[in-house]
């Protein structure tokens, strides 16, 4: 019998889960997870067809305590959004990604609360705590709330905005159950430099041997995909998250799809076990060195932030947050 890519992915030992705030489109891939970010659900909240969770985000906001600032309203209204698609996108796959506001990324307390608010969000509509990641970025404090999260409070955090081995590695050693490297990202930034290959698949495959070579239970969740090639170079990655665009696309391929990434592979990467995690300034300097990370991290987050606006002023527009 003949299978499909997105098949053969699978039985690669590839998790595939469809990166998109449009609900609508995640039951014809047979995914085993959705994931949103601040961009997806911008995207999606501009679309009509979702006015009515914009609505009961705003009603939301406005039925809060009188001494909730403004901001505060506005913020939780986009909480309550992501949460409201997240439910949604639950009931198709079983299990949800949501990203903490990336303007906490500096703030690692502040990461904490926000990411215990979203569970409890999730818990109010019927969503167990083991069905939600909590997605939060790759910087120092970040990693260092997700540990927290982990640790104290059971959640299971993925960490985002991946683009180095320095932040693969603190994150794995902080015990946090998945990491999302973005491989377009990292390969338009390996074009741009003149670096030979794809910069994504190389740089990916590193963190996913890595992980694996050192008994880490931290599983690599590619993302970020520009095109089928990249995804198929990535084949028995642990997790593997693609826009509808290439997962429709991978639909109509015929070629088959061959495991890339087994155990074997882990005896390819000659690099030594290294320690970050109660290192701050080890962390920062290696991280600091890797210019692709540096630069490609903080244009991400910038990108998060101005998105996470624009969905703010979406909000605004179906009523008053004073």
């Amino acid at each position: 019998m003949t299978t499909t890519p997105l098949k053969q992915l699978q039985v690669a030992g590839t998790v595939v889960i469809a990166d998109t705030a449009d609900f609508a489109k995640i039951a014809r891939f047979d995914a085993s997870e959705g994931t949103t970010n601040p961009s997806l659900l911008y995207k999606a909240a501009k679309d009509p067809t979702y006015e009515s969770l914009i609505r009961a985000a705003v009603e939301y906001a406005k039925s809060l305590d009188t001494a909730v600032t403004s901001a505060e309203r506005l913020s939780a209204a986009v909480d309550f959004l992501a949460v409201q698609f997240g439910t949604q996108i639950y009931s198709l796959t079983g299990r949800i990604s949501t990203e903490v506001d990336v303007a906490l990324s500096f703030d690692a307390d502040a990461t904490v609360a926000s990411a215990l608010r979203l569970l409890e969000l999730y818990k109010a509509q019927g969503v167990p705590r083991e069905a939600v990641r909590i997605k939060i970025s790759g910087t120092w404090e970040g990693i260092q709330a997700a540990r927290v999260l982990q640790r104290d409070h059971g959640a299971s955090c993925l960490v985002t905005v991946v683009f180095s081995l320095v932040q693969a590695i603190a994150a794995a050693e902080a015990g946090v159950d998945a990491i999302a490297p973005y491989v377009g990202r990292l390969a338009d930034w390996g074009r741009l430099h003149g670096i030979e290959g794809d910069h994504g698949v190389a740089t990916v495959s590193k963190m996913q041997n890595y992980l694996r070579k050192f008994g880490y239970k931290t599983q690599v969740m590619a993302a970020s995909f520009r095109t089928t090639t990249q995804v198929r170079a990535l084949a028995g990655v642990d997790l593997l998250t693609a826009s509808p665009e290439i997962l429709e696309a991978m639909l109509h391929e015929t070629e088959p799809v061959a495991p890339k990434l087994t155990r074997n592979t882990v005896h390819d990467l000659d690099v030594p076990k290294i320690s970050y995690i109660n290192d701050e300034p080890k962390f920062r300097w290696d991280f600091n060195q890797d210019e692709c990370a540096v630069e490609k991290s903080a244009d991400a987050m910038r990108q998060f932030g101005e998105d996470t606006e624009r969905l703010k002023a979406i909000l605004q527009q179906y009523g008053s947050f004073s």
